[in-house]
């Protein structure tokens, strides 16, 4: 009998260590490496090496995230687990190391990263009420994308030198097509930086980011999109209308750069009828986003039309933004009580 008390206090103590372990930080160690080419800098390099091994810590955060309690009992998705990672992850270098392999050069970087769990219900919560997961996999794309495109340069590089009477240097066009595709990797990282502070309301560092993108100088319109978020919750309106605007000439059929020139908007009660058809725009190019039927819902509460703001705030609720629930019950129980007609 005392052997099965004695065993039972055991496995109690160990359960006990175990939620106590998801309860503190996380520490990850992984590695990303890079092969040197031709057209690359110690500096390309580095970035690469480092974003490889960001990338391994965040899925190995995404797995630690899904063992969790929490995250068991919210059945999140496999993009919304990553999103929050990337967002409670924060990275240290431990080790840089560079080797010659053959003819190349070749960096291996470690890297800690620090998986904070002690918010993460609130991580949770923000994801469920229209946190930004079509955003992340936007970046997670995009980069990707360059990633491949990057490979196959270096390829056609390695190829031109090899071949017989060729220039052992790289030309000028591929020269200036790799600076633009590393300008442009790195503009999506600071992107990425931005989303993540946004999502954590931190505002001054997600500009910082956002201006850090901007100025590296892609055309790419959710950059200007983030930045003009950014000034609109700073209460910066002219400076987040003028930044929109810019997002707009890069893409006018981008869906977040018209919704948030919408946001921007309907605080100015002369614009709250282009606030409509802009937003209106929005839906009508990606109808599957919920965020755009709340941010209708704000523009008709603007209008003074309470039952098309309603209906909007039910449909983003039904799309799953915990957030417009609550805004639609409110405001059912405002028109129920007469203080909102219409």
């Amino acid at each position: 009998m005392k052997k099965i008390i004695r065993l039972f206090v055991v496995f109690f103590v160990c359960g006990l260590s175990g939620m106590i372990a998801f309860a503190e930080p996380s520490s990850i160690i992984s590695e990303g490496k890079y092969v040197m080419g031709d057209l690359d800098t110690k500096k390309d390099a580095k970035t690469q090496a480092l974003m490889e091994a960001k990338r391994m810590a965040m899925e190995k955060a995404g797995t630690y995230l899904q063992s969790t309690t929490e995250v068991k009992n919210f059945q999140l998705s496999k993009d919304q687990i990553n999103t929050i990672a990337a967002g409670i992850m924060s990275v240290e270098i431990l080790n840089e190391d560079w080797k010659m392999s053959g003819d190349n050069m070749v960096l291996t970087i470690q890297i800690r990263a620090i998986v904070d769990t002690s918010n993460l219900k609130g991580q949770i919560s923000r994801m469920q009420e229209g946190g930004n997961t079509e955003n992340f996999k936007e970046v997670q794309s995009q980069l990707a994308a360059l990633q491949k495109e990057l490979v196959e340069l270096k390829k056609q590089a390695q190829q031109q030198a090899d071949s017989p009477g060729a220039k052992k240097q790289p030309s000028p066009e591929m020269k200036e097509k790799h600076k633009s595709l590393v300008n442009e990797m790195s503009a999506w990282e600071y992107i990425e930086k931005g989303n993540i502070a946004g999502d954590n309301q931190r505002w001054e560092e997600a500009l910082a980011a956002y201006e850090q993108a901007t100025a590296l100088n892609p055309p790419i319109a959710e950059a200007y999109a983030g930045k003009a978020f950014a000034l609109y919750h700073l209460k910066k309106m002219d400076d987040a209308l003028s930044t929109v605007d810019k997002g707009l000439v890069i893409n006018p059929l981008s869906p977040r750069v018209l919704r948030i020139k919408a946001l921007i908007l309907k605080e100015q009660p002369e614009k709250v009828d282009l606030a409509l058809e802009i937003v209106n725009r929005a839906i009508n190019l990606q109808p599957e986003m919920a965020r755009s039927y709340r941010i209708r819902g704000e523009v008709f509460i603007k209008m003074g039309k309470f039952r098309s703001a309603l209906k909007d705030f039910a449909q983003a609720c039904q799309m799953g933004m915990k957030e417009s629930c609550v805004r639609a019950k409110g405001l059912e129980e405002r028109m129920k009580a007469g203080k909102s007609k219409n």
